[in-house]
């Protein structure tokens, strides 16, 4: 109840009427334990949850159209099944959680085609051997990981790594062979 109250008393603060008014929302700070129903504000934007006390998500409060969203410092432990739905996605700040799986973790962000900036640092499944390359090779839209730039010689040795036919054909279209 306290939290629906601060909704309403920022939005007037702001001057803002209707929630379709609603861009962004900051609830980092607020000794969140879950993350609250936010789906009626479906034009919202950028989302900070972060420095809370999270440790489940759900996928139904967060809205489709989210570009941003901001969990860091949480004790969040798993994001399969809660993000996956965010195709729009731009940034996803993750760092300082309690996830593990690698490869859960980033099956859940795969549909996210315009992910270009993650981090996942201080997380169990960022200690994970080879985490980097995974992580770059299955989400190849990112740009920036762990704070980081993408270089070219890490997507090539991710696809070196993961994808060794690929690569091959690569090779071959370039250099005017044909492979059989």
């Amino acid at each position: 109840m306290e939290l629906a109250k601060d909704i309403k008393d920022s939005l007037q603060r702001c001057g803002i009427r209707r929630d379709m008014d609603v861009s962004q929302l900051n609830f980092a700070k607020k000794n969140l334990c879950c993350v609250p129903d936010l789906l009626r504000f479906r034009f919202l934007r950028k989302l900070w949850l972060n420095n809370n006390k999270i440790r489940e998500l759900s996928c139904h409060s967060l809205n489709c159209c989210l570009t941003e969203l901001y969990l860091q410092n949480n004790n969040i432990k798993s994001v399969t099944g809660a993000l996956n739905h965010l195709t729009c996605l731009q940034l996803l700040f993750l760092h300082n959680n309690q996830i593990r799986g690698l490869e859960d973790t980033v099956r859940e962000l795969r549909r996210m085609q315009q992910l270009r900036n993650a981090t996942f640092f201080l997380n169990p499944a960022s200690h994970e051997p080879g985490y980097r390359d995974y992580v770059i090779h299955c989400l190849p839209s990112i740009e920036v990981l762990d704070r980081k730039e993408v270089k070219p010689a890490e997507r090539r040795r991710s696809l070196h790594i993961y994808n060794q036919d690929h690569l091959r054909v690569l090779q071959s279209v370039a250099f005017g062979r044909h492979i059989t």
